[in-house]
C-alpha cells in the first residue's frame, strides 16, 4: 500500500484556481461579452436598414403616428443640413421651426420671460395620446411663479387641482352684473303661455339659445369651438313675436334698424300708401290689432289734403315706435329727443364671449338640462348673470366625480385669432 505524505497531497491543489474562469463563472464572462457585442450588432443591422425604431424612446402622439418613421421631420436640429446628412436625426432636439412647418398654432404668451417654447409643453415620445391634453403640472410650472414684460400677470397662477385651489370665475364673482343695455326679462319669457303669433306657446330655452357650428376638428381653438352659443338676435329671435308694427293702414312692420332709417321707411310707405288711396285722407281709423288697443289716434279734424295726413300720420306712427314700440326693450340715452327729432337709444352691449380666457363646448353638455346649470326661470333684471358658478362644474368635473378637470379643459393656451398660414414642404413620398 502506497503512502503519501501531507506534502505529496498538497501538491494535487492547484494554487491559481482562481485565475482561470470555471462553470458558471465561464458563461457569465461569456454572455458579458457576447451580448452587448450582440446588441451593438442588432442596432447596427438596424440603422443599415433605414428603421428608426430603435432610437426612439417611445411610440408618438395619433397626430403624428404617419412620419413617426421618419424623425428628421421633427428632429431637425433646427433645419441644420449637416444633422440631416449624416442621418443622426434622433440626436436633435425638436425646434419650433419643425412644429411650425406644419402647425398654424400662434405662439404661447409672447409676453412671458423668455417664452415657452412648444416641446417645453407639449412632450410626444409618450404613447397615442393627444398632445394638446396636457397635464396641469406643464401649466403650474409656469403659472406659479410667473413673470411676464408687461407687470403681473393676469392669469389667475394658483390654479392647479379643480375645484379645491381654483378662484371663482370672475364673472360671477363679487356682485358681477350683466352690462347689457336692454330690458329683458326672463322669467316672463319661461311662464308659458305666451301668446304667439298663432296662438298660446310655451318657450324653451333652445327658443332663443342655440350652439353655432364651428369649424370641424378646432375644439381647442376658443371662438372656433362648436357649441358655443349663437348672439341672440331681433331678426332670428324677437321678430316672430315682436313685429314692429307701426300703422293701423300698413300690412307690414317696420325694420329693425337706427332711427334716422326708420323714419324714413315709415314715410315712405305711408307716402306710397295715400297715394294708392286718397279717399283714406278723410275716413277715419278703424280698430286694428296690428298696434295697441290702448295707443288712441289724437282727435284732429280730417286731414285736408294728402300732404297734411301724412305729416299727422308719420308723427303719430313714431310717437307709437319711439314710446311704446322700441323703448318696450331699449334703453334712451335722454328722454328727450336729439337735435333732428329722434330718439338716441343706448348701444345694446350684449357680451358676446363671458369667459375669453376659457372656452366651453355645449356640445358634450346637452345631457343636462339648461336650468340646471342657468338659473334663468327666476330671473326678472337684465343685470342678473346666468352663468354657473364654479360649485357647478365641480358637480362632474372634479377628481373624484369622473370628468376631466386639467387647465386645459377650459383654458385655450394659444389666441388663435393670430394664427398664421402654413407653408406646405412636404410630399407622402416623404413619410414613406
Amino acid at each position: 500500500m502506497r503512502v503519501r505524505t501531507a506534502k505529496q497531497r498538497a501538491q494535487r491543489i492547484d494554487l491559481d484556481y482562481f485565475k482561470q474562469a470555471r462553470g458558471l463563472t465561464r458563461w457569465r464572462m461569456l454572455l458579458s461579452l457576447a451580448l452587448p457585442v450582440a446588441a451593438l450588432a442588432w442596432v447596427g443591422a438596424v440603422a443599415a436598414s433605414g428603421n428608426r425604431a430603435s432610437f426612439s424612446p417611445g411610440p408618438v402622439s395619433t397626430a403624428h403616428a404617419f412620419a413617426e418613421r421618419r424623425c428628421e421631420v421633427c428632429h431637425t436640429g433646427g433645419l441644420d443640413p449637416r444633422v440631416l446628412r449624416e442621418g443622426r436625426p434622433f440626436r436633435a432636439h425638436t425646434s419650433d421651426a419643425a412644429c411650425l412647418t406644419c402647425h398654424d398654432a400662434p405662439a404661447h404668451a409672447i409676453n412671458q420671460t423668455p417664452p415657452p417654447a412648444c416641446a417645453t409643453c407639449h412632450r410626444d415620445h409618450r404613447g397615442r395620446v393627444q398632445l394638446a391634453a396636457m397635464d396641469d403640472g406643464f401649466c403650474v410650472e409656469c403659472h406659479g411663479e410667473l413673470k411676464t414684460t408687461q407687470g403681473p400677470p393676469k392669469a389667475a397662477i394658483a390654479v392647479h387641482a379643480f375645484p379645491a385651489n381654483h378662484p371663482e370665475f370672475a364673472a360671477v364673482n363679487g356682485g358681477a352684473q350683466d352690462p347689457a343695455r336692454l330690458r329683458f326679462n326672463h322669467a316672463v319669457h319661461l311662464k308659458g303661455s305666451l301668446r304667439g303669433p298663432t296662438g298660446p306657446e310655451t318657450l324653451e330655452c333652445a327658443a332663443c339659445h342655440t350652439p353655432e357650428a364651428g369649424r370641424a376638428g378646432v375644439a381647442a381653438r376658443g371662438p372656433a369651438a362648436t357649441g358655443v352659443m349663437a348672439p341672440v338676435t331681433y331678426e332670428r329671435n324677437c321678430a316672430r313675436c315682436h313685429p314692429l308694427f307701426f300703422d293701423e293702414r300698413i300690412a307690414y312692420p317696420a325694420p329693425h334698424l337706427a332711427a334716422i332709417k326708420v323714419r324714413a321707411f315709415v314715410r315712405q310707405e305711408l307716402a306710397v300708401y295715400i297715394r294708392e288711396h286718397p279717399e283714406d285722407i278723410s275716413k277715419p281709423d278703424s280698430a286694428f290689432r296690428r298696434v295697441p288697443l290702448n295707443f288712441p289716434r289724437p282727435p284732429d279734424p280730417p286731414a285736408r289734403n294728402a300732404a297734411e295726413w301724412l305729416e299727422r300720420r308719420a308723427a303719430a306712427d313714431e310717437r307709437l315706435l319711439w314710446s311704446r314700440t322700441c323703448s318696450e326693450c331699449h334703453l334712451l340715452f335722454s328722454q328727450f329727443p336729439t337735435s333732428a327729432g329722434l330718439p338716441a337709444y343706448a348701444p345694446t352691449n350684449v357680451t358676446r364671449r363671458w369667459m375669453p380666457r376659457a372656452g366651453f363646448d355645449h356640445t358634450p353638455h346637452r345631457m343636462v338640462t339648461c336650468a340646471s346649470c342657468h338659473a334663468a326661470g327666476a330671473s326678472t333684471e337684465t343685470s342678473d348673470v346666468l352663468l354657473p358658478g364654479k360649485a357647478i362644474c365641480a358637480t362632474c368635473h372634479a377628481p373624484a366625480k369622473g370628468a376631466a378637470g386639467r387647465c386645459v379643459e377650459c383654458h385655450r393656451y394659444h389666441d388663435w385669432q393670430k394664427s398664421h398660414p402654413v407653408n406646405p414642404a412636404y410630399s407622402p413620398s416623404d413619410f414613406k
